[in-house]
């Protein structure tokens, strides 16, 4: 892999450091031992000064430039982190909450620097796009949030954010812990900005829908005090748009990234469903019964399949013999019809 290559995905990685770290509480104390947040920002932080050295070595000037750019911009956003750690220490809000200046401009000035290093790159004819490995990353995002998940498909109807019911912010939240354990790092940098960008709308909302409330111990949902509407309209009218906007930006961002994964060829092929298996059973009267099943399922150590049967071909289809048909008994109902008029003629010759 080339050094521009190298330097890109040791980027990415920093940026992931960096959103665990916004989303990071400060220090219990001022003497309390480094955070694992910071500490894993400082590591990314000194594997990317690695992989500048290389840049230096071997890349055009104009990208040494963009390389560099992108280098400061992420020290500088690991310092200011690193400074709300040592201010704020023991306080119960993120760091993102803390100074949401400082964390929106840190943090449109690392991707800005990212993609104008992608830019450079690219001009000087080095080819820093996806790979292979990008299918098994993208495979394990769409596991991470599928389609069909009940909290985006809620989120889908763009009902009134008014009340939130559990099982919405629990998946928010689930999805979003399942994205930031698995540290994934495409290759391809606009994948990358896209799963960075709908990581880092799931973490805004899960933020807005921390300050709903329960209105008693038996809810399921959480909600915007509705006496609000009345004590406190503004912050009632603010908080309802803040959770439509966030809520929106999730559906936008997922949109984003799951196009920018199909476009490149690395977002799953839907499963179709399978036909399911057969099974003839003969009924009372000796005629057959076929039920199906969308699925087969084995146990115990035994072996199941599933399979739609072909149409039969009548012409290769073992007839029933025709005394155990239709045929026998409507010739025997025949007979009996004739047998009967000849009795009744006998007897009025009588």
């Amino acid at each position: 892999m080339s050094h521009n290559a190298t330097f890109l995905q040791a980027a990415q990685v920093s940026q992931g450091a960096l959103t665990r770290g916004w989303l990071a509480f400060p220090v219990p104390s001022a003497d309390a031992p480094v955070p694992e947040s910071v500490a894993q920002t400082d590591v990314a932080v000194l594997n990317l000064e690695d992989r500048l050295r290389e840049v230096r070595l071997a890349a055009a000037p104009h990208v040494t430039v963009a390389a560099e750019a992108l280098h400061t911009a992420v020290r500088a956003a690991a310092d200011a982190q690193f400074d709300l750690h040592m201010q704020n220490f023991s306080s119960a809000e993120r760091l993102c909450a803390l100074d949401d200046v400082a964390f929106t401009r840190h943090t449109d000035a690392v991707r800005q620097a990212l993609e104008a290093f992608v830019a450079a790159a690219y001009r000087e004819g080095v080819s820093v796009t996806a790979t292979g490995s990008d299918r098994a990353k993208a495979a394990r995002v769409a596991e991470a949030v599928p389609a069909d998940a009940a909290w985006l498909v809620q989120l889908s109807r763009r009902m009134p954010m008014r009340r939130i019911p559990d099982f919405v912010a629990e998946g928010v939240d689930s999805a979003l812990e399942a994205l930031q354990r698995d540290v994934i790092d495409f290759v391809d940098p606009e994948l990358g900005t896209a799963h960075q960008r709908f990581t880092d709308a799931l973490a805004r909302l899960l933020d807005e829908i921390g300050g709903t409330f329960t209105p008693d111990h038996d809810a399921v949902y959480t909600e915007i005090p509705p006496e609000w509407r009345r004590t406190d309209p503004d912050r009632y009218t603010q908080t309802l748009r803040d959770l439509s906007q966030a809520r929106d930006t999730v559906l936008d961002r997922y949109k984003e990234l799951m196009n920018t994964m199909s476009r490149r060829g690395h977002h799953p092929t839907p499963q179709q469903p399978q036909p399911g298996p057969s099974v003839q059973v003969t009924a009372g009267d000796n005629s057959p019964v076929t039920v199906n099943a969308p699925h087969a399922h084995a146990s115990h150590g035994g072996h199941a399949s599933a399979g739609q049967p072909a149409p039969a071909d009548p012409a290769t289809v073992p007839q029933a013999p025709w005394y155990r048909s239709g045929i026998f008994w409507g010739a025997v109902s025949a007979l009996g019809t004739v047998a009967g008029a000849v009795v009744a003629y006998l007897a009025l010759g009588r």
